[in-house]
């Protein structure tokens, strides 16, 4: 769900004769682990496959040390010196053994500081995985997954792990075919959930198998974390609700439901083609925005762009667009179809007897519906619901309607319920959304930080607002559940925080060990505006414009209140105050969309 990003690819430098300077520092290194330079000289003694791949032949779990075609590196190691800012640090990869049983393997990616802060951090991955685009903790990508500033995980002296999750390449599901066209069920496993469950226990081992050897004495971890965004906050929610136990702490950012997000995907692609007339342009996307902020900007109490509750909204597209008369097209109107398509992104999906099986989108600066997202949709129906059956054609699953049993009364897409219990059977342990799962969760000691954007183009923020308002009903209302799991919305801002109008960057990693390891439980986040757009040619954001915004996020449910006096793009003319509950507002864009009440 996000583009391969560029960045500036640091040369490893290493030492000659390494293994006899190792031999020959241990024993200052014993003397004087606490200082950084001997430290960094281990460490580089370290860094090399034959005296990584002894410091692993000790562990539980089987692992290799080896260079990986999808690595983000040609060798399987690489030393980094330091810089005025940032500690030394080693990176390595290989592969580890997912299933003992058949032998299965997914390959890893572990960055290892000089300066270690005796913390283990697992970061989630992107898409439906196969690469290490935004889980390489040194490449200025790495704020897309952990938010942030580049360079922060590392500064901090995190040892991190990520994982391809047992497979390569960015397609969406056909690396879980074998060669005669049946499903390789170990491939779908590790992606659900096994490489990331099996790397939170291998990682932690090779941390401290790591910083003994290199220190020479023994190592223990203190606290545990995961992060992630898309895919990653995905990695993350699956976490919380199957082994939380392995964390103290764990981040989801716009986290998706995998189950719900393939019918949403493949049912806006079949409404956007089934006609010559259905697809929107970004024209009618900017026109339709203008229409939706002249109804609803001045809702949260002032008028300034922002629309920080686009679930109270009251847009109904079949009523407020401007439609074409019959033989008319372009950016000034919307054909019947093409008002069509609109109400399919931002209405539910149900199924045939009423009930929500995904929400829509939100109305608040509604791009074009999915982009890149058909890409983990049909093939995800095709292959792991349907078993690569040949028979099997995506558009004989979906039907529109208008009307119906349930809450959603206008035009939107209707799957089988019958279908719907087939995905979860084949999806199921990679779905961290089901109300159902979630005692796991509270009975343990983890926290849970999760956020989401409002204008979220790619994965509906309304499955992280539901899937908290579940939470709440089924744990003993928002005081209790926040103890433990807070939610923050973003207004504004497009998947991931990587564009749009309103500030998108928070310190999530900090905000986290506050409340874990301070007991100081995250009231509001301030946010302000970073460049995020790390693919050469890409736009970028339009608050780079206004690099000073600030915003403060209020935990779910409260919303940020303006003063009434001063700039309304300062954080100090707003705060938080418990009684404001507002985000709880469903208007008829929120019913229509599924949101809960």
């Amino acid at each position: 769900m996000k583009s391969k990003s560029g960045g500036i690819r640091l040369v490893a430098s290493m030492a000659a004769g390494i293994g006899l300077l190792f031999g020959a520092l241990l024993p200052t290194l014993a003397s004087v682990a606490d200082a950084a330079e001997p430290v960094a000289l281990g460490l580089e003694a370290s860094c090399t496959v034959d005296t990584l791949q002894a410091v692993v032949a000790g562990l539980s779990s089987s692992v290799t040390i080896q260079s990986i075609k999808n690595g983000p590196f040609h060798e399987a190691t690489r030393f980094v010196a330091a810089t005025d800012t940032r500690p030394a640090f080693c990176q390595v990869t290989g592969r580890f053994v997912t299933n003992p049983t058949t032998g299965k393997t997914a390959n890893f990616l572990a960055t290892l500081p000089a300066t270690w802060n005796g913390k283990y951090l697992q970061l989630g991955c992107s898409g439906h995985c196969g690469q290490f685009y935004v889980s390489d903790p040194a490449m200025p990508s790495i704020t897309v997954t952990a938010q942030g500033h580049p360079g922060q995980l590392i500064e901090k002296g995190y040892a991190t792990f990520a994982t391809d999750e047992g497979h390569t390449g960015m397609d969406s599901a056909s690396w879980a075919l074998k060669a005669d066209g049946k499903v390789d069920q170990d491939f779908v496993d590790d992606f659900l959930y096994r490489a990331d469950k099996v790397l939170a226990h291998m990682g932690k081992e090779f941390t401290t198998a790591f910083y003994a050897h290199v220190n020479g004495k023994p190592a223990k971890i203190t606290r545990s974390y995961f992060n992630g965004c898309s895919g990653g906050g995905r990695d993350a929610m699956v976490a919380a609700s199957y082994f939380p136990e392995e964390f103290d702490g764990i981040i989801a950012g716009s986290p998706y439901n995998a189950l719900g997000v393939t019918f949403q995907a493949s049912a806006i692609g079949l409404a956007s083609s089934r006609a010559p007339d259905a697809a929107l342009t970004p024209g009618l996307l900017a026109l339709m925005d203008t229409v939706v902020k002249k109804q609803c900007d001045a809702q949260d109490g002032v008028q300034d762009g922002l629309i920080q509750n686009p679930v109270a909204c009251n847009f109904r597209p079949e009523h407020d667009l401007p439609r074409c008369a019959p033989g008319k097209s372009g950016d000034q109107c919307f054909t019947d179809h093409q008002i069509e398509t609109v109400a399919t992104s931002i209405h539910a999906i149900t199924d045939e007897h009423g009930q929500i099986v995904q929400p829509g989108y939100s109305v608040s600066e509604l791009q074009a519906p999915l982009g890149p997202l058909s890409m983990l949709s049909d093939p995800s129906l095709k292959i792991f619901v349907h078993h690569n059956d040949p028979g099997y054609a995506v558009p004989s699953t979906f039907s529109f309607r208008s009307g119906g049993p349930g809450p959603v009364t206008g035009y939107h897409a209707v799957v089988p319920a019958a279908e719907v219990a087939a995905a979860r059977d084949a999806l199921g342990t990679g779905v961290g959304h089901f109300p159902e799962n979630t005692g796991r969760f509270m009975s343990s000691h983890t926290k849970l930080l999760m956020w989401h954007n409002f204008s979220d183009e790619k994965l509906t923020p309304y499955m992280s607002v539901n899937w908290y308002k579940q939470l709440a009903r089924t744990h003993g209302g928002y005081a209790r559940v926040q103890q433990q799991a807070r939610l923050f919305m973003i207004p504004g801002t497009a998947h991931c925080s990587i564009s749009g109008i309103a500030p998108n960057s928070f310190d999530a990693m900090s905000a986290m060990e506050d409340w874990v390891e301070k007991g100081q439980a995250p009231e509001s986040l301030q946010v302000h505006v970073v460049d995020r757009q790390y693919t050469p040619g890409a736009p970028k954001a339009p608050a780079l414009k206004t690099p000073n915004y600030t915003m403060p996020l209020c935990k779910f449910p409260e919303m940020a209140r303006y003063s009434g006096k001063g700039d309304t793009q300062d954080a100090s003319n707003w705060s938080c105050q418990a009684s404001d509950t507002r985000l709880l507002q469903v208007g008829v864009s929120g019913r229509e969309a599924g949101v809960l009440k």
